[in-house]
């Protein structure tokens, strides 16, 4: 897989800009002041892999402030297959999204994983010591991308979930009966299992290699472990153990009027030597850690697709040392890159150096 062409238009500080890119020049090193849009670029191609920002959660956002709409085109070349993606948002005459393969009008399911990447970016860090929603955006977001149907079974058991909590409201206030709980506990079960399913997997496959992953790059032997923290105690992975683990919840949630327990409480820990990485390890430790937990999304995301993803980082090198700079670079080394940077203090063979300034590229 490889991003054969990228257009943008109206799109944060660009006006218009097209680039083209040779499938020899695996590493693109974009070099610019701050503000100058490296980390814009970089978001244009996260968009064509994921319909959604890493910065904004709303769309005008995404649109050059004098404008009406934004539109991102990219073609890609997947084995022998060309595909061409395009994301439109505008904001008049009337406000709208549009995604679109190959020309013909999608819906987002159908648009999110043709393009396959992976971001670097220093705000990651966030993921390992802040809240667990953080967290389990992270694992959604990469199941997401290489399967639909954990995509559809996350935005069905938000509604659901939306819907049972009113259900208990109801209940406690004596509007209903607790046997109206019986057909939202039935989806529930049946989406909150796959859901559950698909995490472990995804978890039992990083813990195969993530300490491997870390030594590559520190170079020290350490143990890391992710733990998937169930709010129900033990995993329900069947749909009749989700409901039977419902049914014994039935009192807390009425109690509370909400659905206490589930993956939308959950949270995915990361373990260094057996001591959580938020209270043990040091900035520099936790900044290798991430390091090699996209290291090995890179492994997982080539592993289910077939394809080498390609990779997005965003100013990661300014905190690593010169050693773990090159460990990094060696790492990453046969993938098409996007590397952004205030200045090039560093060695990488081979590759295409692209200025930056003021949404125009001077290359």
């Amino acid at each position: 897989m490889w991003l054969k062409t990228i257009s943008l238009e109206h799109f944060r500080n660009y006006e218009k800009l097209k680039i083209d890119f040779n499938k020899d020049d695996k590493v693109h090193l974009i070099i610019g002041e701050n503000a100058q849009g490296k980390t814009n670029f970089l978001e244009a191609i996260l968009l064509l892999s994921m319909a959604k920002s890493f910065r904004s959660i709303h769309y005008n956002d995404l649109i050059k402030w004098d404008s009406d709409y934004m539109r991102i085109t990219g073609k890609t070349k997947i084995v022998d297959e060309d595909l061409s993606l395009e994301f439109f948002v505008s904001k008049k005459p009337v406000e709208k999204k549009n995604f679109r393969k190959n020309g013909v009008d999608i819906k987002v399911r159908e648009f999110i994983g043709h393009l396959n990447t992976v971001l670097f970016h220093p705000e990651d860090l966030n993921m390992l010591y802040l809240t667990p929603a953080l967290r389990r955006k992270y694992i959604n977001t990469v199941l997401s991308q290489i399967d639909p149907l954990y995509f559809d079974a996350i935005i069905n058991y938000n509604k659901i979930l939306k819907q049972r909590n009113k259900i208990l409201m109801f209940i406690s206030e004596g509007h209903t009966k607790n046997d109206e709980l019986f057909v939202w506990d039935e989806k529930m079960a049946e989406y909150g299992s796959y859901i559950y399913k698909k995490r472990q997997e995804f978890i039992n496959y990083y813990n195969n290699m993530i300490s491997e992953q870390y030594e590559n790059i520190a170079g020290e032997d350490e143990k890391i472990e992710i733990r998937n923290i169930c709010s129900f105690g033990d995993v329900p992975f069947s749909k009749e153990d989700y409901l039977n683990v419902l049914g014994t919840c039935q009192s807390k949630d009425l109690r509370y009027q909400q659905t206490q327990s589930g993956p939308h409480r959950d949270d995915l820990r990361f373990f260094f030597n057996g001591k959580n990485v938020d209270t043990f390890a040091s900035r520099g430790e936790m900044r290798t850690l991430l390091i090699a937990i996209k290291l090995a999304e890179i492994q997982f995301l080539q592993a289910q697709t077939g394809h080498r993803p390609i990779l997005l980082l965003d100013d990661v090198f300014s905190e690593l040392d010169k050693n773990r700079q090159q460990l990094l670079l060696k790492a990453i080394k046969g993938y098409q890159s996007f590397v952004t940077t205030t200045h090039h203090d560093f060695s990488i063979d081979e590759a295409r150096i692209m200025e930056i300034k003021s949404g125009a590229l001077l290359d």
